[in-house]
């Protein structure tokens, strides 16, 4: 095995660990494979956790968003959040833009991701605006040259 592939299966797994060390309620997606040869590019993870605010607290209950992006590539590829999408059964938010495009990122945003790296970032999501119901929601998260797994959340009764 040669170093650059090396590199790259040893990126993938550093991914995959990262996801699937963060609880069970994570989607897992393994690199899909044509024959012998790994798919390259990005691969997209996303994580997702019901936050509960519960008196004597002010602020609502909210959705907490974890995503992780990885280039397992040999080159940079561009992966400028403005062409990021998420999704919520079935239905991408027109909201994405400002949902990615604030808080806290790198200075000059998400614009290129070097061969093996990683970003890893969290978005919190309030309850009554986007799972305004108790039920399970699905999930996704999409962008030029990725596409997330899709999960489910769960919104209980009396979100708080």
């Amino acid at each position: 095995m040669s170093i650059h592939n090396l590199k790259r299966h040893l990126a993938l797994i550093s991914l995959l660990l990262i996801i699937s060390s963060l609880d069970p309620v994570i989607a897992r997606q393994t690199a899909p494979q044509t024959g012998d040869k790994p798919c390259v590019g990005l691969h997209a993870g996303i994580r997702v956790e019901f936050v509960r605010r519960n008196p004597p607290f002010t602020q609502p209950s909210y959705v907490m968003i974890s995503f992780v992006l990885l280039n397992d590539d040999d080159k940079p590829i561009d992966a400028s959040e403005a062409s990021w999408k998420l999704t919520i059964d079935g239905r991408e938010l027109d909201d994405s833009g400002m949902i990615f495009g604030n808080g806290l990122g790198p200075v000059g945003g998400w614009k290129t991701l070097n061969p093996g790296t990683t970003a890893e970032f969290s978005k919190g999501l309030d309850a009554d605006k986007y799972f305004p119901e108790s039920r399970a929601y699905k999930l996704s998260w999409k962008g030029r040259g990725f596409q997330s797994p899709t999960i489910e959340v769960t919104v209980p009764i009396n979100q708080g």
